[in-house]
């Protein structure tokens, strides 16, 4: 595809053959011969490397808001002579913030080249990387080669954890009264309850010291937590991103008491540990904040509502 450069060179091989026209001397033929011969040479010692040059991006998964954060673009070409430029465009979202950064850049390849490009970093969310544009050029820009890359990848700025402004007692909030429930399928349990023997119940489950003692068949029935689930609801963000700081400082505070708990924001997550936390947030940051999903109450142990920087619990 012809390039602004181009018709510059049209115009510049025009003006040669009107100088050679005016200039009667022996330089004339000589300085138009190599306006019109050495761009094409060059076009062509530039077209391998043109046809044969791939890009490659990537970024970190994570990183804490406010810190340093970096897309690497790697070029690789395998000829020997791997002279071009390259021009791209640059699409960055914020799926979190509904923000969306378009930047242009220019680099001159000479082999396997990577350059750095700083990430915005100011507001949590998942930032949503792509190349919507991405030509090559000779080194004299006289053509471009659109090319094709949809790759994108993903970098999540996380929060930084931080304790609600009003204390909190985790421990008091959890410490509720526990319903039990028949365990279906039976098999083993630390709780159980004592019933008459039903038939189909496995002769492992009959308690023969207190059937003895009856006369009567009993068996033990596993039992097992109906409001054993633990919810983060995530409701309001509020400013600066205060809500976010809490429920990841609340969903880290569960994990080191190792007390698994679901986190409810656009979607479920559920977490165990630090890097299911972190992916959690991750999902909840690649959309706008909006209503909690639904979730069924009538299992919680413990429900807390994030709301505005704040826990509120039940």
């Amino acid at each position: 595809m012809p390039t602004l450069s181009f018709l510059l060179y049209l115009l510049a091989v025009v003006g040669a053959w009107y100088f050679k026209l005016s200039y009667l001397g022996w330089f004339g033929p000589y300085f138009l011969a190599s306006v019109i011969c050495i761009p094409p040479f060059l076009v062509l010692l530039s077209l391998p490397s043109m046809l044969d040059i791939q890009l490659r991006i990537k970024t970190q998964p994570y990183v804490t808001k406010g810190k340093e954060a970096q897309l690497k673009l790697s070029f690789i070409s395998r000829k020997t002579l791997p002279i071009c430029r390259v021009n791209l465009t640059l699409e960055i979202e914020n799926r979190f913030a509904g923000e969306v950064f378009k930047e242009r850049h220019s680099f001159r390849c000479l082999g396997k080249d990577t350059v750095s490009i700083p990430l915005h970093t100011e507001l949590c969310g998942q930032l949503s990387c792509r190349v919507t544009r991405f030509e090559s050029r000779d080194v004299l820009g006289l053509i471009a080669i659109r090319r094709t890359f949809p790759d994108r990848v993903k970098c999540t700025v996380m929060p930084i954890p931080a304790a609600p402004d009003t204390p909190l007692d985790i421990d008091a909030a959890l410490d509720t009264l526990v319903s039990l429930k028949p365990k279906y399928g039976g098999g083993y349990s630390e709780e159980h309850d004592l019933r008459e023997y039903r038939p189909g119940d496995t002769v492992n489950s009959i308690h023969w010291k207190l059937s003895s003692k009856t006369d009567e068949v009993i068996v033990r029935e596993p039992l097992v937590q109906e409001n054993n689930e633990v919810y983060l609801v995530l409701s309001r963000v509020g400013l600066e991103d205060r809500g976010l700081e809490v429920l990841y400082w609340l969903s880290l505070e569960l994990d080191q008491r190792e007390i698994s708990h679901i986190i409810v924001s656009n979607d479920l997550y559920p977490s165990g540990n630090e890097s299911e936390t972190a992916e959690a947030l991750s999902g909840t940051l690649s959309s706008p904040i909006g209503e909690p999903r639904r979730f069924d109450a009538s299992r919680a142990r413990c429900v807390f509502r994030i709301s505005s920087g704040e826990v509120h619990t039940r």
